[in-house]
């Protein structure tokens, strides 16, 4: 644990950035729907981390933490969901794919 999350700082964020996690380590390649739910919350919550990171300078400040060490931490969290957002993408289209071919070998 570091210094950021030992002040509570971020708590629902970073809640919801384990629920996607969590939600990730469950992911099947053949659960389509639930791969486009997880897309969609893994780009609403890295446009919040990359919010945070941007803002680094303004709330190292305010929470006497290094700005760096906030960026940097906001950051790295930010290009998980970025790389879980596109890997969803990918089984989302993927079982599409499948499920277009399964429809044409029934005609």
């Amino acid at each position: 644990m570091n210094k950021i999350e030992e002040l509570g700082l971020f708590k629902e964020d970073l809640e919801q950035y384990q629920i996607i996690l969590d939600n990730y380590e469950g992911l099947s390649s053949e659960d389509g729907q639930t791969a486009y739910e997880l897309a969609k919350m893994c780009m609403i919550q890295s446009d919040r981390w990359n919010e945070i990171a941007f803002n680094a300078s303004k709330l190292g400040k305010q929470y006497s933490i290094s700005k760096t060490d906030l960026y940097n931490w906001a950051y790295h969290k930010y290009r998980i969901l970025m790389t879980l957002h596109e890997f969803c993408r990918v089984v989302y289209r993927q079982c599409n794919e499948d499920l277009r071919n399964n429809f044409r070998n029934e005609i």
